[in-house]
């Protein structure tokens, strides 16, 4: 006879629907292990149908371990479901886990994570992915980090040096603003080529001499550079100020920015 006491036990140990217990255990005889088995068979089976659903939403997950700081994506079909109480403590628990285990890669993760994620798919009723993991390097008193209140925008920022008030300024300015590199000289060459690309495409129907003309590609570009450059980029807080009067004797060693759906 399957009770209201062992379907209770059961639905205390998955965190699975009262109507998904109630079935498991019909199927196993009231066998409470075996009918955890049937779940995450069928949690596996969920997962499946599900996995060529779009998921548009999600939230991120920021961590700082003893050597290292680490975002990670998780995408929800909606909304709805990234607010989800259930959702939210599948993120506290892939927090600690990321912290505890620090996987080398993206592929790592999903696969000592997965059964935690076949749990949360089979409770949400949604197809949910870890879809991104980066870690920066460094001691955890050098990191800081920043998450928007939507839990959608994240980043990180490793000192040279110690300082909490300065590392959250600047991963609040990197949250903001998106620079593509620390100083100028960081930038990609293929970006820059692109940009100059189009600066010349502007000028083409343009009566000016080539001298000119080069003159005026060179000055956007280097605007280019100043307006996507940590360093060159006016505080947010102070636009008088630019991050590189902040960093004074210290300086910026690495940074990592994630916007959900990026």
């Amino acid at each position: 006879m399957i009770t209201a006491q062992l379907v209770k036990e059961l639905r205390e140990r998955t965190g699975i629907s009262m109507m998904d217990c109630k079935n498991a255990l019909s199927e196993t005889n009231g066998d409470v292990d075996a009918a955890i088995e049937v779940l995450r068979k069928k949690s596996v089976l969920k997962a499946e149908k599900k996995a060529d659903r779009a998921t548009n939403e999600g939230a991120l997950v920021v961590g700082v371990a003893e050597t290292y700081g680490f975002i990670v994506e998780v995408n929800t079909e909606t909304d709805f479901a990234a607010k989800d109480q259930d959702f939210q403590e599948f993120l506290n628990v892939l927090r600690e886990y990321c912290i505890t285990n620090k996987p080398g890669s993206l592929e790592e993760l999903n696969d000592g994570f997965k059964d935690n994620l076949l749990q949360i798919i089979q409770k949400i009723g949604e197809n949910i992915k870890i879809s991104n993991y980066q870690v920066i390097e460094g001691n955890a008193s050098n990191i800081s980090s920043y998450i928007h209140s939507d839990g959608r925008l994240a980043s990180l920022v490793l000192l040279a040096n110690s300082n909490d008030s300065l590392g959250k300024d600047i991963a609040m300015q990197v949250a903001a603003n998106n620079p593509l590199a620390i100083s100028p000289d960081d930038i990609d060459v293929a970006i820059l080529d692109k940009e100059k690309e189009i600066a010349l495409a502007t000028l083409e129907n343009e009566n000016k001499p080539e001298e000119i003309k080069e003159k005026i590609v060179l000055g956007k570009l280097n605007k280019f550079k100043q307006e996507n450059s940590l360093l060159e980029q006016p505080f947010i807080k102070n636009p008088d100020q630019k991050i590189q009067d902040l960093t004074k004797d210290n300086s910026i060693l690495g940074i990592i920015r994630r916007k959900v759906g990026e």
